[in-house]
């Protein structure tokens, strides 16, 4: 350090103390020297204290179960209802909802391509698997018919449905919200009934 900063600084601290001895009690006066910088357990408490505050925001930022069966029926609904347009846009080919026979999403295909799953506008597949994609925060999510040879909701060319099984149970495995869903054979219209098992 040269001689100027070295003088410059013992003046700073020299003018500082005076300037607390004035302002401060005679009983909290000591003698302490002026300090540049922190001390390492200054710096660790701050740092524990920014972890503990980063893994409580992470906790706060993950979707409940309750929001991940609530996510994945909006998704489903908004399917659904593309779906029935992309059939009355087009009814000598109508759209059908395919459950995956592994439980973990749909897509939607024309009766013409059952295994090619639709494209929509924007360019985007119109697949979904729970916990890829878009689909990201509804992981685990299971999609159950309540007919297993009965695996797609197809239209008809004027928006009912034409074959759907019995129910659509949409849950998370050992968690106990369910939704069930339903649709109406005449209007199409689909019926979403909450219950706990």
């Amino acid at each position: 350090m040269s001689d100027t900063t070295y003088s410059t600084h013992n003046y700073f601290c020299k003018v500082t103390r005076s300037i607390a001895r004035s302002a401060a009690p005679p009983k909290l006066l000591r003698a302490t020297p002026c300090r540049r910088g922190q001390t390492l357990i200054e710096i660790l408490i701050v740092a524990s204290i920014m972890v503990i505050l980063g893994a409580l925001s992470i906790d706060l930022l993950r979707p409940s179960s309750d929001e991940k069966i609530q996510g994945a029926v909006r998704m489903f609904a908004q399917d659904v209802e593309w779906a029935r347009g992309a059939t009355l846009t087009n009814p000598d080919d109508p759209a059908s909802i395919r459950l995956l026979a592994d439980q973990t999403g749909w897509m939607v295909s024309r009766n013409s391509t059952p295994t090619v799953a639709m494209v929509s506008s924007d360019g985007a597949s119109m697949s979904r698997v729970m916990g890829t994609g878009m689909s990201e925060a509804a992981q685990g999510v299971k999609l159950v018919s309540s007919i297993t040879s009965q695996l797609q909701v197809q239209f008809d060319p004027f928006g009912g449905v034409k074959t759907a099984p019995a129910s659509i149970a949409i849950y998370l495995p050992n968690f106990t919200s369910k939704c069930t869903i339903t649709f109406d054979s005449m209007t199409g219209a689909m019926q979403v009934n909450w219950s706990n098992q």
